[in-house]
């Protein structure tokens, strides 16, 4: 069981329940009622689901989400960095299943009660993160092998379009545990995944496996996928079960734990772990929790090794540890650019600041290496399109990095702003996301292309292959 579903708890929930002709739906949260609509029923669920992870990521802690239909409900969880899967193990067609409080209901012109539908599985709640539809995988003649073997066919290909600039011919697939998802490192060298048999595998950027090991827990309790993190001074993958942090070292060797308190979150927006709450932070090192004095005024925002960066709306940020030295860090000013608007978020090494522009309506949005404040990148965009804009720590890569709108090229200095993008992922040369409802890849140059329907977006880049999942499988496909 989840940590957002433990009995007793008080993790804030959101009741979520569809109209029976899918085009809209209602969420409560603490007492907030709001009302999402779609012209497809992938889109009234996406919209669903984006206000659970939003008010995550407000919040900076898991939210518990009951979705129900007529036959029964199901339990899932919205983490801060947008991830939505199983708090139970769900039971699909569970007949009557008596409703909690705050049930919402819909009633039609004629006063009937209309049937309630809502995903019937974690599974479908992914795709819809996805905004992709049913998916359908062929294996070409190659024989099976052995579960935890090194590949599960001999010659496999995809029997539907593969994601943009991608081939639909798979190097190698794996079985993964049910309803779980692989983690692929920011580098691209290691990929992270427990399998059927309740084992974390390790593999390299050519898919060969570098270790095997026992979970500790069953594979259900996992919140979100494996995360590659710096603890200890090295590399390690990180897996967050209800109250517990549990660290691999990448390069082998038995799991050592952290527990962390129930009014804390875990956040995974910096090369190691943050754990916090309103009022404290932590850094997990030795077994333990290191608390770290944050300056009063300023906000926790992530984790480098045991150093935390909190930053204020509008000023210098400071880098505190836990054996104290605080270390002040003042943002350059960009070219073309006047006053500071305000700090808008801190993502990996960068702290993304909004800065007047010297001319024009515009706002100067400037990614600033977060150690010495200088500007790394930066693109002017219009003010609102950076409206509703969600702080993610996905799109950040290693040489490609988008918020909002806004991609850049922080090697050739390239830069573009898409109207109406939401990024999700850095996948190498482009971003994916949605746009306007559909799937689509941007490059730094500002192209867009649209994937064909019923491909899925890429979990990451391994090597020089996107890792994408369905139906309890991973496959790892070559570019173009």
């Amino acid at each position: 069981m989840s940590r957002a579903s433990r009995p007793g708890q008080s993790r804030p929930t959101a009741v979520i329940v569809i109209a029976s002709d899918e085009r809209s739906a209602e969420i409560l949260i603490e007492g907030y009622r709001q009302v999402v609509t779609g012209q497809a029923p992938r889109e009234t669920r996406r919209a669903a689901l984006d206000v659970a992870t939003g008010y995550a990521a407000r919040i900076g802690q898991p939210v518990l989400v009951d979705a129900r239909d007529a036959n029964g409900y199901w339990h899932l969880v919205a983490t801060p960095d947008g991830v939505v899967q199983a708090a139970d193990r769900a039971v699909p067609e569970r007949a009557q299943a008596p409703a909690p409080p705050n049930t919402l209901r819909e009633e039609s012109s004629g006063g009937r009660r209309r049937a309630l539908v809502i995903v019937g599985a974690v599974a479908a709640a992914l795709v819809l993160l996805a905004g992709t539809g049913v998916v359908v995988w062929r294996f070409l003649p190659g024989s099976e092998a052995a579960p935890g073997a090194e590949a599960t066919a001999d010659v496999t290909t995809l029997n539907h379009p593969a994601p943009p600039h991608f081939a639909p011919t798979v190097d190698f697939s794996r079985e993964l545990a049910p309803d779980s998802q692989p983690g692929v490192s920011r580098e691209g060298d290691m990929l992270a995944y427990v399998d059927p048999q309740e084992r974390l595998n390790l593999l390299d950027a050519d898919g060969e496996r570098q270790w095997s090991a026992e979970m500790p827990v069953a594979s259900g309790e996992v919140l979100g996928a494996p995360r590659f993190v710096e603890y200890g001074g090295e590399d390690a993958i990180v897996m967050e079960t209800a109250g517990t942090l549990w660290f691999w070292p990448a390069s082998g060797g038995a799991p050592s734990s952290v527990d962390i308190p129930e009014d804390t979150s875990a956040q995974y927006v910096g090369s190691s772990v943050l754990v916090r709450n309103d009022q404290e932070a932590f850094v997990p090192a030795g077994g333990e929790l290191l608390p770290v004095e944050v300056p009063e005024g300023f906000a926790p925002m992530l984790a480098e090794g045991e150093d935390v960066l909190t930053a204020v709306l509008n000023g210098a940020w400071t880098w505190v540890s836990p054996d104290g030295d605080p270390v002040e860090v003042s943002a350059r000013r960009p070219e073309q650019a006047g006053e500071m608007e305000s700090v808008v978020t801190a993502l990996r090494e960068y702290v993304i600041v909004r800065w007047a522009p010297l001319q024009g309506e515009d706002t100067i949005l400037a990614f600033h290496d977060s150690r010495d404040g200088g500007v790394v990148g930066s693109v002017e965009v219009d003010p609102a399109d950076l409206e509703d804009v969600r702080h993610r720590s996905g799109p950040i890569g290693t040489g490609l990095v988008a918020y909002g709108p806004a991609v850049l090229d922080l090697e050739s200095g390239g830069s573009a702003v898409v109207p109406g993008f939401e990024p999700d992922i850095t996948v190498g040369s482009l971003v994916f996301g949605q746009l306007d409802g559909a799937l689509v890849a941007v490059g730094a140059d500002g192209a867009v292309e649209e994937a064909e329907e019923g491909s899925v977006q890429p979990n990451g880049l391994l090597g020089e292959r996107a890792v994408v999942v369905h139906e309890d499988h991973l496959y790892a496909i070559p570019s173009e």
